[in-house]
């Protein structure tokens, strides 16, 4: 038995694990992989989403429990807003959200401990300058995957 526990915690810390939203998961869940491909409506979603947050006055910092109790937008119910109106539904895991999800983690780590977009959102620290910036950042990612993809 003891052995087996052995064998266990080798493998276990012979694995590779990542922190995501659902904790500590062992390998890599596609969805947290950056080589995922992109489409059109990963471009149109981020952009839509970019239109509504196009002034600090739209844009709300506080804790929305549902997108529509607030005229004012934060990051996740841009994302989701724009997601509807391009696919006809929220997909939480797209790579349009992945990608602003990416963009949190490469210059924000720090802001964010269960939920990226809204904990980022919401983060004291976080300007509205912020919030557009990985918007433009994950534009920006999906624009070249979109590029690269074309090339091939």
């Amino acid at each position: 038995m003891f052995k087996l526990i052995a064998v266990a915690m080798i493998l276990m810390a012979s694995v590779s694990c990542s922190m995501t939203e659902n904790g500590l998961v062992f390998g890599t869940p596609d969805y947290e992989k950056r080589s995922v491909l992109s489409s059109p409506n990963d471009l149109e979603i981020l952009v839509k989403a970019n239109s509504y947050l196009q002034y600090s006055s739209e844009w709300n910092r506080e804790v929305i429990k549902a997108c529509s109790d607030s005229k004012k937008l934060n990051l996740y119910c841009a994302l989701e807003a724009a997601s509807i109106d391009v696919l006809g539904k929220y997909v939480h895991r797209k790579a349009a959200l992945q990608e602003v999800r990416f963009a949190i983690d490469d210059k924000f780590r720090d802001r964010w401990s269960k939920h990226r977009l809204i904990d980022f959102n919401n983060h004291p620290d976080t300007t509205f300058y912020d919030v557009k910036n990985v918007i433009d950042m994950a534009i920006n990612s999906v624009q070249k995957k979109l590029d690269s993809q074309e090339v091939r």
